[in-house]
Formats: structure tokens, C-alpha cells, sequence
């Protein structure tokens, strides 16, 4: 059974996705990092729903490449502080992407609220609504799902950046849906780990 799934390009570029959500979430977290790019990219990805093709959702490889090199530095079994805590928030919202599932009623809630936002059309132009409305989603849709992700920091950076936080825990959750798609799962973690480094490695040979 566990060796029925293919470890694919989507996978990897997915699951990519889910340890670049919480690896950013840290360095909010814990530093004075800005959003730029990165996160954007990530956030965007909430809204394209109409794909599930991981590279059309993410626009090219190279922006979820430090989210896969933090993977393979998990997945070699390097134990930093800072990697204990990305996998803590990876394995947290892969968590409620599961336990999300569970619940269809409220699926079909954050994809109403997903699209709305689509036909009003703002992400493409502001960073700071779309850092804003993905925050509410969280705040109102994930926030109340048990157990909760505990974010460790600072106070201040915690307070200062606390929406683009939860915007990208969303986004984060969005991966894993994504992951989960092309056959992902905790198991596998822990018993094709060589095989999902071996991908990691080739993945852009």
C-alpha cells in the first residue's frame, strides 16, 4: 500500500510548498524577515483552485527551492532548533488539512470564500488584501479546528507580523491539500524517506 504512490515532480514541489510556509512562519516569527517574493507566491497559490498541477500553481521550480532544501535537510535527519520547529508546523497543518477533510460542510465554506475573492480580482495587484483576506479565512474558518499550530517567537515580531503569519499558515494548509492529492502522507515521511530525498536530489536534473 505505501509503496503504491508515485513520488512525482507535484509531490515534491508540494510538499516544498508545505515546508516553505513554515519556514517563512519561523523567520516571522523570530526575526526581522520581510515579506517579499516568497510569499507572495505562496499566498497567490490559495486562489488558483482550478489546477492541480503543482508547477502552474506555483509558477516555476525555483520559487519553493528553499522550502526543498529544507526538506532534504529534514529528510537527512539534521535536528537545528529551527528545523524542529518547521517540522512542528508542517506536521500541525498537515493535521487540520486532514482533519478539514473530515468535514465537507466546511470545505465547501472556505472554497465559497476562496472564490469570492477570485471574482473580486485584488490579489494580482495587492499584497496587502490579499495578506488581509487570507488572514480572515484562517481566523474565521481554521482557527477553530483543534489542535491549534502554536507559533513560538518573539512577542514583538509575533504581534507585528501576526496576519501575513496566518495567511501563510493558510497557504501552508493549502499545500498540504495539494500534497495529499498527488498521494502524500505522514507514513510515508517515515518510511520512504530515502526515496523522497533520492527525488528531492534529481529534481532538477
Amino acid at each position: 500500500m505505501l509503496n503504491a504512490t508515485k513520488i512525482s515532480d507535484d509531490y515534491v514541489i508540494a510538499l516544498s510548498a508545505l515546508v516553505q510556509s513554515a519556514y517563512i512562519v519561523n523567520r516571522l516569527a523570530t526575526s526581522e524577515h520581510v515579506a517579499n517574493e516568497d510569499s507572495k507566491i505562496l499566498l497567490k497559490s490559495i486562489y488558483k483552485t482550478d489546477t492541480f498541477d503543482s508547477i502552474s500553481i506555483y509558477e516555476n521550480k525555483r520559487n519553493i527551492v528553499e522550502g526543498l532544501n529544507i526538506l532534504k535537510d529534514i529528510l537527512i535527519g539534521k535536528n537545528d532548533i529551527f528545523l524542529i520547529n518547521i517540522q512542528k508546523y508542517a506536521l500541525s497543518m498537515m493535521l487540520i488539512q486532514k482533519n478539514i477533510s473530515k468535514i465537507s460542510d466546511l470545505q465547501d465554506l472556505i472554497r465559497k470564500k476562496i472564490d469570492n475573492y477570485e471574482e473580486n480580482s485584488m490579489m494580482a495587484t495587492n499584497f496587502d488584501d490579499l495578506i488581509k483576506y487570507s488572514e480572515n479565512i484562517y481566523k474565521e474558518y481554521i482557527a477553530i479546528i483543534r489542535p491549534k499550530v502554536v507559533i513560538s517567537g518573539k512577542k514583538e515580531y509575533l504581534e507585528k507580523n501576526s496576519s501575513l503569519i496566518r495567511a501563510l499558515l493558510l497557504s501552508g494548509i493549502r499545500a498540504a491539500f495539494l500534497w495529499s492529492y498527488h498521494g502524500g502522507s505522514k507514513w510515508q515521511l517515515m518510511f520512504r524517506r530515502s526515496e523522497i530525498l533520492n527525488k528531492c536530489n534529481k529534481f532538477f536534473i
